[in-house]
């Protein structure tokens, strides 16, 4: 009886290694409770400032010519090279150099591949040219003689140069017209090179500037008439304009060696490069501003509700921005405005924190003014977790002062339009509760 007893019980006890478990107690009670709101009040004190980025810190110089919208154009100085060179190595005596010609290098960053007959046009400009021209001074000069000007859709069109000589030294990329220019495709990102070979009445070198040349570019097409030009900027490197100059200089008559000449070039930099714009921004308002040349920043700050931090998980949390109107520009214009959160609330000088890159933007379509949503999922799940946080982010442009396209979005003294905070979060699963 006490055999049939333990046979029995050993029976009920028997482990199932490769079955699941079946007790009640592998399956704590419950269920996963999630939750989807629109906080339409947590974002407070939200403001706008200018003047972040000046154009001529920028890695681009916007050139547009939109009727009814803006005329926007490229203005670069170059640095000076001496008239004077040492004709043999040690001698204290200079003598004066003779200029020959000049190449000047242009980059296109950005162009509208639809644009039909695009076309840059070159101007001089006062070797003056500095951040404190604006349009209205510099308009007589853009209104003035044409330098020189080249058809980018003519050139894109030809076929590319491929003899012996011009691939060893260019590459595979080249085309030429009979003008005189060169267009260069660079394979990596698909920007053009372009080169103006000028004369001594286009680029003429005068001692006294020690060649320090003003210039200014204009573009024109017979539709989507908006290009970018490279600038010397913050991010990139070698993609300002620069100049060569070619000239030759006398060496004087020694005892080793009779009068000759040597004929050399030199390559110069910008000093300055920026670009103008008409009409100008509206100065800001009760919105939130971001974008435009000096660039506008829009400041949030975010009241972060207090049961996030204590028992719920947040699965996903968006901003919603609803703009003021649609965005104005060239097709080819559009941009990215970035949400990157503060590290300490100091208002308009408000330090970025640098694990802002990991965080949220959103594309702005030139011409549309669809409510615009940027994830801001790690940013809001790093707040509910550490209370300590300054919890605020700034609206920024990308690329930023390097056009004058800007976007304005509602504020928080909007109450119909404000920006909000959706949020999917869920409730902490009660694990090993009864």
């Amino acid at each position: 009886m006490k055999r049939l007893a333990l046979i029995l019980l050993l029976g009920a006890c028997t482990e199932q290694v490769t079955a699941p478990g079946v007790c009640p107690n592998f399956c704590p009670g419950g269920a996963i409770d999630i939750k989807d709101t629109i906080f339409t009040d947590v974002i407070e004190r939200d403001s706008a400032f200018r003047g972040y980025l000046r154009a001529d810190q920028a890695d681009a110089m916007t050139v547009a010519d939109i009727p009814g919208v803006v005329d926007s154009r490229a203005i670069f100085r170059l640095t000076f090279l001496d008239p004077r060179v040492t004709p043999t190595p040690g001698d204290t005596t200079t003598v004066p150099i003779s200029v020959d010609s000049a190449r000047l290098r242009v980059q296109i960053v950005r162009r509208d591949r639809n644009s039909a007959n695009l076309r840059l046009n070159l101007y001089r400009l006062p070797s003056t040219v500095d951040s404190a021209s604006t349009f209205a001074q510099l308009d007589p000069d853009f209104s003035g003689p044409v330098i020189d000007s080249v058809n980018i859709s003519d050139l894109l069109a030809r076929p590319p140069i491929g003899d012996t000589a011009t691939v060893r030294i260019w590459g595979d990329t080249i085309r030429t017209d009979s003008a005189g220019h060169t267009l260069q495709i660079v394979r990596a990102d698909s920007s053009l090179v372009l080169y103006f070979d000028l004369d001594t009445t286009q680029a003429p070198f005068v001692a006294a500037d020690s060649g320090r040349l003003g210039w200014g570019v204009r573009v024109a097409a017979d539709s989507l008439a908006s290009a970018a030009l490279g600038a010397s900027g913050i991010s990139f490197t070698d993609r300002d304009p620069l100049i060569r100059w070619f000239y030759h200089y006398p060496i004087p008559d020694t005892l080793a060696a009779p009068d000759s000449v040597v004929h050399t070039s030199s390559q110069r930099a910008t000093s300055f490069d920026s670009f103008v714009f008409d009409p100008p921004h509206p100065p800001l308002d009760d919105n939130l501003t971001v974008g435009g040349a000096p660039s506008a920043r829009s400041l949030l700050r975010v009241a972060m509700p207090a049961f996030l931090h204590d028992s719920f998980d947040v699965v996903r949390a968006t901003v919603i921005l609803v703009p003021v109107a649609a965005v104005v520009g060239a097709r080819g214009d559009s941009f990215v405005v970035r949400a990157r959160p503060v590290l300490t609330d100091l208002g308009a000088k408000s330090p970025i924190s640098p694990a802002a890159a990991f965080y949220g933007g959103a594309t702005i379509r030139i011409g549309s003014a669809d409510t615009v949503r940027i994830e801001l999922s790690d940013l809001i799940r790093a707040w509910a977790l550490d209370t300590s946080a300054t919890t605020a982010f700034m609206l920024d442009q990308l690329p930023e002062a390097a056009s004058y396209t800007e976007i304005r979005f509602y504020s928080s003294r909007t109450p119909a339009f404000r920006p909000a905070l959706h949020v999917t979060y869920v409730k902490r699963f009660p694990f090993g509760t009864p």
